[in-house]
C-alpha cells in the first residue's frame, strides 16, 4: 500500500534517494547540512579562518584550502557579534586587498544587530538562500548555564532546525578551555558542557604551533561521517601577513602540538580544589562541572578517574 504519513519518511524512500557519498560544501570535510563548529583558544585566527572560508564560497573559488568548495548558492550569512561594521571593514579589507571588483562579494552579508537572531537569520534565508550561515561567537548569542547540557542542547536544535528547514549549514565559532592549549587537540577541550560538541556533526580546533607563530594548526576532533585518518593530525596552515591560510600540506600528529607542559602539571592547578571538594563530599559529576568551569582541560570519564586516584588522600571523603 502506498500509505502517506504525516511526519515520517519511509526507509524506501530514502534509499531510493540513491547518495553514496555524505553531501558536502567543503569536501568531505564540512557537511552540506547541519551544524558544525570550530574552537580554540584567543588569537589563534578563528575569526580570520572563517571570513577566509566566507569569501572563497561567496566569490564562487573552486577550493578552499585545497578542499573541493560544492557551493549551491555561492551565498554565506555571517552573524558578527564581536566586530562591527567599520572592524569588519578594515579587517576585510585586509584580506582583499585594493580590488576593483569589489561586486564578487555581494554573496557575503554580515549581520551585526543580534535581537531576535533567529528570526533575522530566517527573514534573510527566505529572501535569499545561503551555503552557511556562521555564527562568529556562540557564547555572545547564548544566555543560558554553559555547563548545563540539556539547555545548551536546547538551544542549538534550534539552529539544526533552519539548518534542516533551509538545506544548509551552521558553523560556529566556539572557543576553548583555558590552558588547553597544553593538552592535546580534542573535543574535549571546548568550553562548556558536552552537550555543544555532542550536538556538531564537525569540531574542528584551531591552535597556534608551539613554536612558531606564523603558522596554525587546523584538528579535527570530531567528525561523524570521517574515517579516523582525518582525525588523528593536523593539517598545518601558514598564517599569511594578510590574514589569510595557505595550506602547507604538512600533517602533524596531534601528541606532537603539545608543548613540554605535560597534563599532569596542569591537573596539579586543580588538586587542591578537587581535594577539598572531596573532603566535603562534594559528588563527582559535581566537582566535574565546578572544575570545567573554571577551565579543567580533561573530559568527564578522565576526570573521574583522576578523582578516584585523589580519594586515598582524602580520608574522610566518602564513595559519592
Amino acid at each position: 500500500m502506498n500509505i502517506k504519513y504525516p511526519y515520517s519518511t519511509k526507509g524506501s524512500t530514502l534509499l531510493q534517494k540513491g547518495i553514496t557519498e555524505m553531501p558536502t560544501i567543503v569536501s568531505p570535510i564540512l557537511p552540506k547540512v547541519g551544524v558544525c563548529a570550530i574552537a580554540g583558544e584567543s588569537d589563534s585566527g578563528k575569526s580570520s579562518f572563517l571570513r577566509a572560508l566566507a569569501m572563497d564560497i561567496a566569490t564562487g573559488k573552486d577550493q578552499f584550502l585545497g578542499w573541493q568548495i560544492n557551493a549551491t548558492y555561492n551565498s554565506v550569512i555571517y552573524v558578527s557579534t564581536e566586530d562591527d561594521e567599520f572592524a569588519i571593514s578594515y579587517l576585510l579589507y585586509k584580506q582583499v586587498g585594493s580590488s576593483s571588483h569589489y561586486e564578487m562579494y555581494e554573496n557575503l552579508r554580515f549581520i551585526f544587530e543580534t535581537d531576535d537572531i533567529l528570526d533575522k537569520i530566517e527573514e534573510e534565508l527566505n529572501t535569499a538562500p545561503a551555503d552557511i550561515v556562521i555564527i562568529d561567537a556562540f557564547s555572545d548569542l547564548y544566555d543560558g548555564e554553559i555547563n548545563s547540557s540539556t539547555k545548551v542542547r536546547y538551544y542549538i536544535n534550534k539552529y539544526s532546525n533552519i539548518a534542516k528547514k533551509f538545506n544548509c549549514l551552521v558553523l560556529y565559532l566556539h572557543h576553548t578551555g583555558k590552558r588547553t592549549q597544553n593538552l592535546a587537540p580534542s573535543k574535549d577541550n571546548l568550553l562548556g558542557s558536552q552537550g555543544f560538541e555532542a550536538k556538531m556533526r564537525l569540531v574542528m580546533e584551531l591552535r597556534k604551533d608551539p613554536s612558531d607563530n606564523n603558522y596554525r594548526h587546523l584538528c579535527i576532533v570530531k567528525g561523524n561521517y570521517l574515517e579516523s585518518s582525518y582525525k588523528n593530525e593536523s593539517y598545518k596552515l601558514e598564517f599569511l601577513s594578510n590574514m589569510t591560510f595557505r595550506n602547507t600540506g604538512i600533517r602533524v600528529p596531534f601528541e606532537n602540538l603539545v608543548p613540554n607542559n605535560t597534563k599532569t602539571d596542569i591537573l596539579e592547578t586543580y588538586k587542591p580544589k578537587a581535594i577539598e571538594l572531596l573532603s566535603n563530599n562534594i559528588s563527582k559529576a559535581k566537582i566535574y562541572d565546578l572544575l570545567k568551569a573554571e577551565g579543567l582541560p580533561i573530559g568527564r570519564t578522565k576526570t573521574y578517574q583522576w578523582l578516584n586516584t585523589l580519594k586515598s588522600i582524602c580520608p574522610d571523603s566518602q564513595e559519592v
